[in-house]
């Protein structure tokens, strides 16, 4: 490098005008992401547990009424506090322990490959879902349109 070219790098300005613009735009979009992501999640109470095997419905609960089965890979054992809910398909096996007084769900047993679903967190709220990837097996939220209760959405 020239002598001409060092002495003018270090007259320049670290940053100009047009930089600071765009890291000031980029910080606002993160920022902006950042509170629409945490602050728009349902997070009220779970009402009840939808089971599905791919597309199809097999199972749905509403906490206080009775469990809905609505295929034959599914068997269902219930006591007085808890349904425990066995999804059997092609690919394997797993287990859906259902708490009647916590209101929640968990993943409690599969036969699957690295079995990443059982890692999932209890399911205690309507933010929350948990998916076996290798079955296609998904424990979510049962939802409700309470302008229409007998429509599930």
């Amino acid at each position: 490098m020239s002598l001409k070219k060092i002495e003018q790098v270090k007259k320049d300005k670290g940053f100009k005008i047009f930089d600071l613009i765009i890291y000031g735009a980029i910080l606002a979009l993160v920022a902006t992401l950042f509170i629409v992501v945490f602050t728009t999640r349902d997070t009220s109470a779970l009402t009840g547990v939808k089971i599905t095997v791919g597309a199809e419905t097999v199972f749905e609960y509403e906490f206080g009424a009775e469990p809905q089965k609505a295929a034959d890979c599914v068997t269902v054992e219930e006591d007085g506090k808890s349904i425990t809910v066995t999804v059997i398909t092609d690919d394997g096996k797993n287990v859906v322990y259902i708490d009647k007084a916590e209101k929640t769900a968990k993943m409690i047993e599969a036969d699957c490959r690295g079995k990443q679903c059982l890692h999932f967190p209890k399911l205690d709220n309507n933010s929350k879902y948990i998916y076996c990837s290798p079955h296609g097996v998904k424990v979510e939220p049962l939802f409700r349109d309470w302008d229409n209760p007998d429509i599930i959405i």
